[in-house]
């Protein structure tokens, strides 16, 4: 999923720079760019979360530990995958008009 990430990024930034009018501010790219570094580390974690749960099914109170902790990271996931979804709902909308 990140490799689809970095590509979308590339992709909304190629075509950012085709407008005649910037649709998604360069500030918007680099927290993009920088996000994804965060994504990359979240995506260890939740590997490592994932296979505690998988190895670990004796001790109730590190189960429940590791499912919310699997739930948060699922959540910051979900969070990555908004941030991107927004600024393609932002160049969607306005690429006609800025082109």
């Amino acid at each position: 999923m990140q490799e689809e990430l970095i590509k979308t990024i590339g992709i909304l930034s190629r075509l950012n720079d085709s407008c005649r009018k910037k649709i998604i501010s360069q500030e918007e790219l680099e927290e993009q760019m920088a996000n994804l570094e965060e994504f990359t580390n979240l995506v260890v974690e939740l590997r490592t979360v994932l296979s505690k749960l998988d190895g670990d099914k004796h001790s109730v109170g590190d189960v429940v530990e590791n499912l919310l902790q699997l739930h948060l990271k699922y959540s910051d996931y979900i969070w990555h995958i908004d941030q991107i979804h927004e600024l393609i709902k932002k160049m969607a909308g306005n690429y006609r008009d800025s082109y």
